[in-house]
């Protein structure tokens, strides 16, 4: 007789249904079929006098037969013992003390035991629930000794409390195997899982020729209706079921992804809980995405290894789940993995710096998705001969390497074609998406001049190679102090130029020549930029804005003023640095009136800056304009000249000449000396002026002293006039 064991519980702890209803929602207690699942609940409780979970109020507080937290449900411990010829099973209730379960548990209650639709007697006695079983099918030691194996036996039961069938919280407490003699070095492990409409529970021994237990018995397991409980009894075994259960699965495979065109196979490593159970003394068979792997060897309990050829088998898909499959005779067992595995193609996606210098040394990062594939990986950047990127950390989206110098010994500038990348020692598994290329330390050429005003408003632009730099600056030495201005790459006609913005200084009265340099950061080291030659930047006075003048017929501005050499130099796309706005006039686009009204500048001398205003802008309003210059993204004003002070603008003009600049000085100390006299007679004045004033409060202050106080102040005048005269007799 075949019995078909199956460990199969199902215990559903998040299987909550919520119904919504508008804005409320109803927890329907009903839905769980055991007390810890029940208790989980917060507004659940299980009724232990009739075995279901409900709805609790705060009044069911007050029941001695509902629990609300779990650790008063009701715990057993099933045992089967054999005493001479019959079967006792044996059911301890733990936690007996607990009042819900002492009142629902007392020795008074009527018991039975329900084993495969059969009633059986039973008693309780502090807590331990016995019955006696005569088992029907008791196998005779004749047959026993004619048994190539022990054959296991699986037996469903359940306890029945004054007609109240129990739900033990454990599913598996259910069921009653053994064999049908005694092997107490019997190894085995249970396993329960539930599928739609089954309940499986299997019981797998390890083989143990001693005791004649079969490592896989074709009635391991039991299988049952999840609906009803009736047993699916059959004289022929499944011959394959898929197993879904936390004891029975695939845990692991590593790598999760393989090449999809192989040079040579792989091996993979594949973890299973309870693999020695399900693999002694069977078969096992092992498909990726429908491609098979071979030659299974198990590690340990729990791992085994396989090996997938370089051939692609026609079944193959390029994503899919791992299969385990475990075969005794004509029944077998199916794990089907919760991860997919790949069968993929690398891809480059970035490259990180994509140059750097001659000498090698420099760390680069390539992205991208299943670099780490396989193990075997090599950088490449413009032939398959030699590696020029020595790998240091590889993982599936990143590889980074440290690059050597070129094998050619090239100086700077030597661009190195794509990037290739090599996996698997296959050749044409490269990718042409990027370039590398290997250049000299940065330089600036040599016959430049480089001009600026003290308030660094004009830029300078460099000449060079500055490749592979980032976060350029220019310093100038002032006064024993290093001065830094930023700087950018920018290109120009197809050209690269640094664009560089001097520092800032006090405007000096004559041009002055300062020690000028340039760093950048190369490969993660800041370096100074080499230059045949010494070169100086040579600072001019800033400019002075006088006024302007307006000329109708052609629409010109004149800006009046002195405008050093590098306001009158242009910049490399033929414009001039600086930009002049027509303010208090509304835009031609009609924009708002924030955005400015330009006039084109179009020459500049040392004595005038002359711009066009736009075609048919009208400028006999324009009362005051703006120097603008470009700052980073947007307009700096410089500053605001008024209109028409010609007089001055003259005297400024004729101040130039220079047959005018010693009687100009000459005038200046005329000047000087005469302030000085007026200086020296306005004291002299001042002084005089203060006694009288001394004089006058005084008699103010003494205007209303009475009589006798004013005749002791005559006497004391006409004392002090008395030696004054005889000191005068004296002398």
């Amino acid at each position: 007789m075949d019995h078909n064991l199956t460990l199969s519980v199902k215990i559903n702890t998040d299987n909550v249904h919520l119904t919504g209803s508008g804005s409320s929602e109803e927890i329907n207690c009903t839905t769980y079929s055991s007390c810890r699942q029940c208790a989980d609940v917060p507004v659940c409780g299980w009724m232990i006098d009739k075995q279901i979970c409900r709805l609790y109020s705060n009044q069911s507080f007050l029941e001695n037969s509902i629990v609300v937290a779990k650790e008063f449900c009701t715990e057993y411990a099933v045992s089967l013992t054999t005493i001479d010829t019959d079967y006792w099973i044996k059911v301890v209730v733990s936690n007996i003390e607990v009042k819900s379960v002492n009142n629902f548990l007392n020795e008074h209650a009527v018991i039975n035991f329900d084993i495969e639709n059969k009633l059986y007697n039973a008693s309780i006695s502090n807590g331990v629930i016995t019955c006696k079983w005569v088992k029907v099918n008791v196998v005779s030691g004749k047959r026993r000794r004619a048994y190539k194996i022990n054959p296991l036996l699986i037996f469903y039961f359940s306890i029945i409390v004054n007609d109240v069938k129990l739900k033990f919280n454990d599913p598996r407490d259910h069921y009653i195997s053994h064999h049908n003699w005694n092997c107490p070095n019997a190894i085995c492990s249970i396993a329960y899982w539930e599928s739609d409409s089954r309940k499986y529970y299997c019981k797998w021994c390890l083989k143990n020729d001693d005791c004649r237990i079969a490592a896989k018995q074709h009635d391991s397991c039991d299988i049952r209706d999840a609906t009803n409980n009736a047993k699916m009894v059959s004289e022929i075994a499944p011959s394959l079921f898929d197993v879904n259960g936390p004891d029975l699965a695939i845990e692991s495979v590593e790598p999760d992804v393989l090449f999809f065109t192989r040079n040579t196979s792989s091996m993979l490593t594949i973890t299973v809980k309870n693999h020695r159970f399900l693999s002694d003394d069977k078969s096992t068979k092992v498909t990726l995405s429908g491609q098979g792997c071979y030659n299974v060897t198990t590690v340990d309990d729990r791992t085994f290894k396989c090996i997938v050829s370089y051939y692609n088998e026609p079944t193959m898909s390029v994503e899919g789940p791992v299969l385990v499959e475990y075969a005794y005779k004509t029944t077998a067992v199916r794990l089907k993995s919760a991860q997919t595995f790949k069968f993929v193609v690398p891809s480059v996606t970035g490259l990180n710096p994509t140059c750097g210098p001659v000498t090698g040394g420099t760390r680069i990062e390539i992205t991208g998705e299943y670099l780490n594939v396989t193990t075997e990986v090599k950088v490449f950047f413009n032939n398959m001969s030699t590696p020029m990127c020595e790998i240091k950390e590889m993982s599936r989206n990143r590889i980074s390497c440290v690059t050597l110098p070129p094998a050619d010994g090239k100086g700077r500038g030597v661009e190195v074609a794509p990037l290739l990348i090599v996996f698997d020692k296959m050749k044409g598994t490269f990718y042409k998406k990027k370039y590398f290329s290997y250049v000299a330390e940065p330089t600036v050429l040599d016959g430049q001049e480089f001009a600026g005003i003290a308030s660094g408003d004009v830029p300078l632009f460099v000449r060079g190679d500055f490749e592979c730099t980032g976060n350029q600056q220019m310093y100038v030495d002032y006064k024993g102090t290093t001065h830094y201005g930023l700087c950018v790459v920018r290109d120009y006609n197809g050209t690269k130029v640094m664009y560089c913005r001097p520092p800032k200084f006090d405007s000096p009265p004559k041009t002055t020549r300062l020690p000028l340099g340039f760093t950048a950061e190369m490969d993660g080291k800041v370096v100074r930029m080499q230059q045949e030659t010494a070169i100086h930047y040579l600072m001019y006075h800033d400019p002075v804005y006088v006024d302007f003048e307006v000329y109708n017929q052609n629409d010109t501005v004149r800006v009046n003023g002195l405008f050093p050499d590098p306001m009158q130099r242009r910049q490399l796309d033929g414009s001039y640095y600086f930009e002049v706005a027509l303010l208090g006039l509304h835009p031609l686009d009609g924009d708002d009136d924030d955005d400015l009204t330009l006039c084109s500048v179009i020459e500049v001398t040392d004595s005038y800056v002359e711009c066009r205003s736009p075609s048919g802008t009208s400028l006999v309003g324009v009362l005051e304009i703006a120097i603008v210059v470009q700052d980073g993204q947007a307009k700096r004003t410089v500053v605001v000249v008024h209109r028409h002070y010609k007089q001055y603008y003259q005297i400024l003009k004729s101040m130039q000449k220079p047959q005018c600049l010693i009687g100009g000085i000459s005038v200046l100390f005329i000047c000087v000396i005469a302030v000085m006299f007026s200086v020296k007679k306005i004291r002299g004045h001042s002084k005089i002026y203060m006694e009288r004033r001394y004089i006058s409060e005084l008699r103010n202050i003494t205007a209303g002293i009475e009589d006798n106080s004013d005749h002791l102040l005559q006497d004391s005048i006409t004392v002090r006039r008395t030696k004054t005269k005889r000191t005068q007799k004296k002398t």
